[in-house]
């Protein structure tokens, strides 16, 4: 069922809490990656309206990626939430 009562939450609020929040704790890097791939797919629009906060989540994505130990899953969609950030820079 759909929750009317988060109709609040639209997607720049919820990129700027994604990466925010995105951390290197085990477990948790797997779910913003999954989190930040998901909404970037239904927001195609989302890195041209972040504005300033485009640039770092692309450099913390990128440091994620050499550094971290990552599910193939996780390391697949940080890597396309990073080339979509990458590509979309004002």
């Amino acid at each position: 069922m759909r929750d009317r009562g988060l109709a609040g939450w639209d997607a720049l609020t919820l990129l700027r809490g994604l990466a925010t929040g995105l951390v290197e704790a085990p477990g948790f890097v797997d779910l913003y990656a999954h989190s930040l791939h998901v909404l970037l797919a239904v927001a195609p629009w989302l890195p041209q309206a972040a504005g300033p906060l485009a640039s770092p989540l692309r450099e913390r994505t990128a440091q994620l990626l050499d550094g971290v130990h990552l599910s193939a899953r996780s390391r697949r969609e940080l890597g396309r939430v990073h080339y979509v950030l990458d590509n979309n820079r004002t």
